[in-house]
Order: C-alpha cells, then structure tokens, then sequence
C-alpha cells in the first residue's frame, strides 16, 4: 500500500473517531441548565442555522408566567467588542446584535439606554418587527467580547416581561455561564 494512501486512512479514521467521541460526550454530558429553580424559565432549543459564532442558548416564558409568550436568545461573540469600552452607544449595539436572525426588516422604538447587566455595563434598544412582533436587544461587553441577549414576543414585552427577561439574565447560573463563555 502507497504511504499516501495509508496516511488519508489515518486521517479518516482519526476524524471518525473524533467526531464519534464528541457527540458521545454531547449526549452523555448534555449542556447544564442555567435556569434556577423554580424560575418561570425553562430550557429551550437554539433555533438558528449555524453562523460565524457558536450557537447560544434559548429560553422560554410562558404567557401565564411572563404576560405575554416570551423567547430569550443568548450567546457570547468572542473578539466583537470594543476592549476597553465595551458597548457603549447605539452602533455598538446594532454591530453586536443578533437582531437579523429573528427578522431582516427591524425598526428602533427609538434610542437605546444605558443598563447593567450580568455585572456589565450594558446596552437595551426595543425594536418592532414587521410581522408585529417585539424585539429587545441588550449586549454588554467585556474583554474583548459582546455577550448577546435578544427577547422577543408575538406582540409587546410589558415591563412584567422585561423584569422576568433581566432575571433570567442577572442570574448566578447565567452570569457563571456569560463568563466560562468569555463575557
């Protein structure tokens, strides 16, 4: 056999049992909850096709619980950030906002505000979608990486739902997360 030959075999086979031992280790250790319990969160699944960035995590409120159906996406974006200042304006935002995976067409409720977040200084900007549907974005920023929150709901997020989302987000379990995930 050509030496070439048996060195693609190699190959192929290190990749295969590579492959196979991660989605054993995918399947034997299932991502850990970051929802506390007796939250009115519960664990969903990431919706997104893959992009440049690893997948995040996703959250769902139900209406009784959060006065509307509430969906939360969060993920870190390593090297997207500002080093020093973080996310500091609206442009900031918008850079690091994942807003054009729930829709392409997004309109500003108009100018974004200044928050805290997880620890972080951070940004809130609300935005509707054309199908009626509202957005809220917040990102914050820190070492070198934006840390991502969208929520959204088929038709308004009520200060009820907006307390339920910052709970979700200033917790121990999702702070601990944000910062394993560089955030």
């Amino acid at each position: 056999m050509r030496p070439s030959l048996v060195i693609a075999y190699a190959f192929a086979l290190a990749a295969l049992v590579g492959g196979l031992g991660f989605l054993g280790a995918r399947l034997a250790f299932p991502p850990v909850s970051l929802v506390e319990e007796g939250s009115v969160w519960r664990d969903a699944a990431w919706p997104f096709l893959r992009d440049g960035w690893p997948a995040g995590r996703a959250f769902r409120c139900d209406a009784a619980q959060c006065g509307e159906e509430v969906m939360v996406y969060a993920r870190v974006k390593k090297g997207m950030c500002d080093c020093v200042a973080g996310v500091t304006d609206d442009d900031d935002l918008e850079r690091v906002s994942d807003a054009a995976l729930i829709s392409p067409r997004v309109t500003p409720q108009g100018a974004g505000e200044a928050q805290e977040l997880a620890g972080m200084k951070a940004r809130l900007r609300r935005y509707q979608i054309d199908s009626g549907a509202t957005l809220a974005v917040f990102a914050s920023g820190r070492n070198c990486n934006a840390f991502v929150a969208m929520a959204t709901a088929r038709h308004d997020l009520p200060p009820r739902s907006l307390q339920a989302v910052r709970a979700l987000l200033d917790a121990p379990p999702m702070v601990r997360w944000i910062a394993r995930q560089g955030g």
